[in-house]
């Protein structure tokens, strides 16, 4: 059998009932993994060690006596210190929430607990959940397990990197404009934004208002598909067996686009594209080019807009006029997100007119795209145009081929655009590059269809035979 840290969650709840090892055993697995590696990958910010180990003995003894919580039971996770923890240290990564202790879980977190699950402890993530790299200004920067001098990505760096490490089998995170996505996608690891379904309650201190009322979601983050499966039931309240076996179904008509808004894609990431198009042609699925079924100008743009406003009127007072309005949106931000600051700054400065207008648009490209599902069952991109990139200052240049792009040209295009219609997306790990970096696919299915999604990213994942195995790291 493998080490306990590197078995996925499926195998380790089913072990645990089966009562071939104890919940007591998998914890401190991980918590040893943690201790020898944590230092080096700085993705655990925050562990509950005495809780987990109480209550891994609870569930021993509620299994000596043939009670079962839920398809959880026993099995360790963490979750993103966005996310507010019922007696446990939640930052919402701003400095002056440090030492702040919530007195309430938020739902996702009650709902992983409620199914069985053991809360091991919180993942790092970048100032204000609000990056696509993973620098904290109270815990320090989380580093890529496959590549130590590289980003795990963002905002929910730290989660994808623990996976990725194998500190922990199922990981909670969140997701505006592929902070769950990216993070897989450079950590090779499999994550769900499920369709957006109201306003992400949670992620939040208590004393802020949930301005943030659209395109932002919770999801799941595991290293197999088939660990989605299980911990989305436990979030979503859906029944599901612990081992759901790969379903056997019509041939799948996948329509794919390479490139979005006009951001070519590296040679690693064309190569494992064409290499996976060709397995699941093998496979027996219909594959065929074509464009993206939106104007990926104009989503962008309701993004952009949307978020702008939202983010905006969560400002304190002082904040939400201008001058010093300004200066947060066209002086810190765009030193951070270049022109992506600018669409973003056009939203902050909607009428209340203006913004339901964008929402009306929003809508209109939602039903755009389901019609699109009409024809086809998935819809394939890129996650971003490269794999994991080297840490550097936010803002600073990256590089697509050797050439110098703006910091937000490689990712933005291929997730804020994405995300606006409300759509559920699988985040598949599929190859790595030249040097082993991780790279995955996005694949998109119709508003809904979250377990459909699940059940077809198991029939793609199993013909590319990709190695979920945690990173070495020595050991």
């Amino acid at each position: 059998m493998p080490a306990l840290t590197s078995c996925s969650a499926v195998e380790l709840a089913r072990r645990i009932r089966a009562r071939d090892v104890s919940a007591v055993e998998v914890l401190e697995a991980h918590l040893d993994r943690i201790e020898r590696w944590n230092p080096a990958v700085n993705a655990v910010v925050t562990l509950d060690v005495e809780r987990a180990r109480a209550r891994a003995n609870a569930a021993d003894a509620a299994l000596s006596r043939d009670e079962v919580w839920g398809p959880l039971h026993g099995v360790p996770f963490t979750v993103k210190d966005q996310f507010s923890t019922a007696g446990l240290r939640t930052t919402y990564a701003l400095p002056h929430y440090t030492r702040f202790v919530p007195d309430a879980d938020a739902p996702q977190v009650a709902r992983l607990k409620a199914a069985g699950g053991i809360l091991l402890g919180k993942t790092n993530l970048p100032f204000a959940a609000y990056d696509w790299q993973c620098h904290n200004p109270t815990f320090g920067r989380a580093n890529n397990p496959w590549a130590l001098d590289a980003t795990p990505g963002g905002s929910s760096g730290g989660s994808a990197a623990a996976l990725a490490a194998g500190f922990t089998p199922l990981g909670l995170g969140a997701d505006v404009g592929g902070s769950l996505r990216v993070p897989a996608h450079f950590c090779g690891v499999a994550s769900l934004r499920p369709t957006e379904d109201g306003p992400l309650r949670g992620i939040r201190p208590p004393a802020r208002p949930a301005t943030v009322r659209h395109i932002a979601v919770a999801g799941p983050m595991a290293r197999t598909v088939s660990d989605l499966q299980l911990e989305w039931a436990a979030l979503s309240g859906s029944a599901a067996p612990i081992d759901v076996p790969v379903p056997a179904a019509a041939p799948l008509r996948i329509a794919v686009t390479p490139e979005l808004g006009g951001v070519p894609v590296d040679t690693d990431t064309q190569r494992v594209l064409r290499d996976a198009l060709e397995a699941w042609r093998t496979a027996g699925c219909s594959v065929a080019h074509r464009p993206a079924p939106f104007d990926v100008e104009d989503a962008f743009d309701t993004w952009a807009r949307i978020q702008g406003f939202e983010i905006t009127a969560g400002l304190p007072a002082p904040l939400r006029h201008t001058p010093v309005r300004q200066l947060v949106w066209h002086g810190y931000v765009r030193s951070q997100y270049g022109s992506l600051a600018g669409r973003m700054a056009e939203g902050a400065e909607l009428s209340p007119r203006e913004y339901f207008n964008v929402l009306d648009r929003r809508a209109t490209l939602a039903n755009t795209v389901d019609a699109f599902f009409d024809d086809w069952d998935l819809w394939i991109t890129p996650v971003a145009a490269t794999p994991a990139f080297p840490h550097r200052r936010t803002g600073a240049d990256l590089q697509i081929e050797g050439v110098s792009v703006p910091y937000a040209l490689p990712i933005a295009p291929y997730n804020c655009p994405t995300a606006a219609p409300g759509h559920p997306i699988l985040t598949l790990p599929a190859g790595r590059s030249s040097d082993g970096r991780p790279i995955g696919l996005q694949v998109h299915a119709r508003r809904g269809a979250d377990a459909a999604l699940l059940a077809a990213g198991r029939r793609l994942d199993a013909a590319l035979s990709y190695d979920s195995s945690p990173a070495p790291l020595g050991a």
